[in-house]
């Protein structure tokens, strides 16, 4: 995978102009506004906002800290391939997270007040500054996705080190996902699109709403339809429905409003229809134990991924699953289960 989002040599004040000027350009040819982000504004925490995407809301951590500057510390971290390792000296206090198969992972150090993230090599040496303005997204093979600021960056962890004065001096995006199916889900100015692994616009088009890629299919939504595209970027299937919601990777929920009632099923990867649209509500996916909470007629019961019914939908009452169990009631008398549906203790 070619490195997305910012490139720098290994020595930390030179930059890669080709590089980091195709990824300003193409800052500027979508935002179609001056590449520069707003003045910063200065806070002592972290807030959280809200962003719609494809049909629901999630929750943005944004870090608006002024930036602490720090040394790399180089050989202080610990951790082995595969290991979490932790070191506290006094007040402070290093946590390396698991190493994926290139030996990279996570860094968290806490000191008093101060909490910084960045990212080490197998060595155990920082290719990322760690910072009290970042956040480590996601690190797949030799790419990772942060959060600085106000803004989201791709940073090749192969490179070289990266100063937090090296990710605060390029643009970035508003929002962005991991990449899935050679493809990341990226926003500016409210607009939702995909970059492939050349750091192109895939697709030439903007959505209103969109979702990572998953077994090569995407949601998306564009003048009020919904439709499913592949990573050609072609329509599956068009989705003529009030709503579209994600649930698991497998399928979709699907509603229409009727007289002001909702009635819920769902769609597979192509748009066929799994189940009839009979549902009253529908709970969001735990992707923990792999069930859907349902009600239907005033019953409730849990659907997998698939979308299939494997707990009846017949219990008066019904919780979503917590620590593996459930609280459901059944001609008035109340007990817990666990994902398959077996009574089990409290």
């Amino acid at each position: 995978m070619k490195p997305c989002g910012v490139r720098l040599t290994a020595q930390p004040n030179r930059k890669s102009g080709s590089i980091l000027n195709r990824y300003r350009q193409l800052y500027v040819r979508i935002a179609k506004v001056d590449s520069h982000w707003p003045e910063k504004e200065p806070s002592q925490g972290r807030k959280t906002y809200s962003m719609r995407l494809h049909g629901r809301n999630f929750a943005i951590a944004a870090a608006f800290l002024t930036i602490v500057g720090c040394s790399a510390n180089k050989g202080q971290q610990s951790g082995k391939s595969g290991e979490v390792g932790m070191q506290s000296s006094r007040a402070r206090e290093t946590k390396v997270d698991a190493r994926n198969e290139f030996g990279f992972a996570k860094i968290s150090i806490r000191e008093a007040d101060n909490y910084e993230e960045g990212i080490v090599n197998a060595q155990g040496n920082q290719v990322v500054q760690a910072s009290s303005s970042m956040l480590v997204n996601d690190i797949t093979g030799q790419l990772a996705l942060v959060q600085f600021e106000r803004k989201f960056l791709f940073v090749p962890l192969d490179q070289g080190f990266f100063s937090s004065e090296d990710l605060e001096s390029v643009d970035g995006f508003q929002c962005a996902e991991p990449y899935r199916c050679g493809f990341a889900l990226v926003s500016v100015n409210d607009t939702h699109f995909y970059i492939d692994t050349n750091f192109q616009k895939a697709f030439d088009t903007d959505f209103e709403f969109a979702e990572s890629f998953h077994h090569d299919r995407a949601l998306v939504k564009n003048d009020g339809r919904y439709r499913i595209i592949d990573t050609q970027g072609k329509t599956v299937a068009d989705l003529n429905y009030d709503q579209v919601n994600p649930q698991s990777t497998w399928c979709w929920q699907v509603t229409k409003i009727e007289e002001e009632k909702y009635r819920n099923g769902f769609v597979d990867l192509n748009g066929n229809l799994i189940t009839e649209l009979n549902y009253d509500y529908v709970g969001y996916y735990d992707s923990e134990v792999m069930r859907i909470l349902v009600v239907r007629n005033e019953r409730r019961g849990f659907l997998d991924e698939h979308a299939k019914v494997v707990i009846p939908v017949e219990f008066e009452y019904a919780e979503v699953f917590a620590r593996g169990k459930a609280r459901v009631m059944l001609n008035g008398r109340a007990y817990f289960i666990n994902p398959d549906g077996m009574e089990v203790h409290e």
